[in-house]
């Protein structure tokens, strides 16, 4: 049996893999990437969100993907509703930096990633299958694998990631995936070989760049997506309910497909003159999240952390979005040990946030598939509680694939639309009774429900008994920053009366002052215990420690965190 030894092992070659392992290589980590099969092969999840060309921007890949021929895609347009208007998203009517993205063919687009990944230096090894991970007092150490020419061989590494897609080697042998069963679909799926007939051609009111959006449609049986490829070809798959093709035999699942799609008025027109390529394929059950996504010596990544649904394209942004928090974190370990748990935390936070925001959406749209005001208000709760947006515009954002967290870089991440900037979609969208009336709420100015803070004058701080106002989150955390992560205090203080809450950031030493604010002690007893907690360090006495607890006092009582008794 072959042993060897890396930094970082990495299971899967897909895009999260490919991705993860380059920037690794990049940071200057020896990586072994381990892909059970030969590339290229074929995979479904063809369309992609503007936000994925700024991770593949990070890992230097964009230039060949942008080389590469693929079908530009500037938007969707969906049938979907009461009615049967088509409705259409153009990334182009707002600035961004990323107008478009691409419909890729994933086996060309995923050995483009993995190439790169060994063209940068990452020992990528294809035909090789992981057995189990290796266990060193209940800590992965390494991968145990054997190759598609029967030799075994052993990796030890000091830190593995899972990326192996809906496989999830290290998720399955830990039992950590759980079903979303409200999200229990299944997708038929193949490709035709399409005529000369493309969206503008059978849609009114449609601009030439519309010719590659993808165009969902629902139908009675659930809903047909046609995503427009490079070279005339066309991915068309059906999303459906598993029960509608138990007991059936493949053939006959093959032909319940085509039927669906013969059946679709609104595709008729559109590939007309077209042919089947022949091939066809099924995948069922993919919606689950991962109890966690890291452990002792591991960390998942990418649809082997979790997977929602393809109605919001939304899999290869979250992944690669994924990807990005997960490099910063595993630097972070391998860098400062002690700082692990630290970082893979605030890994699995954000990313779990992201990845249940879009579940909520799916189930709604789902639950709620012939009522599209449902849609709306629960696009409004997740996206705009603070009602700035209209339930109209709140819809667009969350299904352009932007979760609620709207800073610059998640935008970017995500492809989709910042909140000031949706106004032009009004007119994309069918009218009052298609949508929905407006709730008569939704345009008032919000009201101010956030505690207010108090001003406390610097000379009364250590007199008063301080403590955190309830509602209040405190813990030590980690701040993105351009290098990696660094350890902070993170005070999350109560903003709204939907829960939402805002955010700030101290030095981390300031988390042991945080923690004696109890409402029993005063200011002053609080910079004596601090004194006496860290004799021989400095600063040592109570004098020292005083201003530093004042300090704190003002400022968190002025921002509505702490309150003085």
């Amino acid at each position: 049996m072959r042993a060897e030894e890396t930094d970082v092992a990495v299971i899967g070659g897909g895009p999260a893999g490919s991705s993860v392992a380059t920037l690794l290589r990049q940071s200057g980590y020896r990586v072994t990437l381990l892909e059970r099969e030969r590339f290229p092969r074929p995979h479904v999840g063809e369309s992609m969100l503007p936000g994925v060309l700024f991770a593949l921007a990070k890992t230097g890949a964009l230039e060949r993907v942008e080389k590469a021929g693929f079908t530009r895609k500037y938007g969707a347009t969906y049938i979907w509703g009461r009615g049967r208007d088509p409705w259409t998203i153009r990334f182009s009517e707002v600035p961004q930096d990323r107008t478009f993205t691409f419909q890729c063919d994933r086996e060309v687009f995923d050995k483009l990633l993995l190439d790169h990944a060994r063209d940068e230096g990452v020992d990528v090894r294809e035909g090789h299958q992981i057995t189990r991970a290796l266990m060193t007092d209940g800590q992965v150490t390494g991968l145990a694998y054997t190759n598609d020419e029967g030799a075994s061989g052993e990796v030890r590494a000091r830190m593995c990631v899972d990326a192996s897609g809906q496989w999830s080697v290290l998720g399955r042998q830990f039992r950590l995936r759980e079903h979303n069963h409200n999200l229990r679909h299944v997708a038929l799926f193949g490709h035709y070989h399409g005529g000369p007939t493309t969206l503008p051609d059978v849609l009114d009111e449609m601009e030439p760049t519309d010719a590659g959006n993808v165009y969902v449609v629902a139908v009675d049986d659930g809903w047909l997506w046609h995503i427009p490829l490079a070279g005339g070809l066309r991915s068309i798959g059906l999303v459906t309910d598993p029960e509608r093709i138990r007991g059936m035999t493949r053939t006959e699942r093959r032909v319940y497909w085509q039927q669906q799609i013969e059946g679709c008025e609104e595709y008729r027109e559109l590939l007309e003159g077209g042919r089947w390529a022949g091939d066809f394929d099924i995948v069922s059950d993919w919606s689950f999240i991962c109890k966690r996504f890291h452990g002792p010596g591991y960390l998942l990544v990418g649809d082997a952390a979790c997977f929602v649904d393809p109605i919001l394209a939304s899999g290869i942004a979250l992944a690669l979005q994924g990807v990005l928090r997960a490099t910063k974190a595993i630097r972070t370990s391998l860098e400062a040990p002690d700082l692990n748990n630290l970082a893979m935390n605030w890994y699995q936070e954000g990313y779990l946030e992201q990845a249940n925001d879009f579940v909520d959406m799916a189930n709604h749209w789902y639950h709620g598939q012939r009522l599209q005001e449902s849609w709306f208000w629960t696009a409004h709760r997740l996206v705009d509680p603070s009602q700035n947006l209209s339930l109209r515009q709140a819809f667009v954002f969350i299904s352009s694939g932007l979760a609620k967290d709207s800073s610059e870089e998640s935008i970017r991440y995500m492809g989709g639309f910042t909140p000031g900037q949706l106004a032009v979609t009004y007119e994309a969208l069918a009218d009052d009774d298609a949508t929905g009336a407006a709730h008569p709420a939704v345009d008032a100015p919000a009201p101010e429900l956030r505690r207010p803070g108090v001003a406390v004058r610097p000379e009364e701080a250590l007199l008063g008994t301080p403590a955190l106002v309830k509602g209040t989150d405190v813990r030590a955390w980690m701040q993105e920053t351009e290098t990696g992560l660094r350890p902070v205090t993170r005070v999350k203080v109560p903003e709204t009366l939907n829960g939402d809450r805002r955010e700030i950031l101290l030095s981390l030493p300031t988390l042991s002052v945080l923690n004696l604010m109890d409402g029993r002690r005063s200011g002053a007893e609080v910079a004596q215990t601090l004194a006496e907690r860290f004799a021989g360090s400095v600063p040592t006495d109570a004098a020292a420690m005083r201003p530093i607890v004042r300090s704190v006092i003002v400022d968190l009582a002025a921002e509505g965190a702490v309150e003085l008794g």
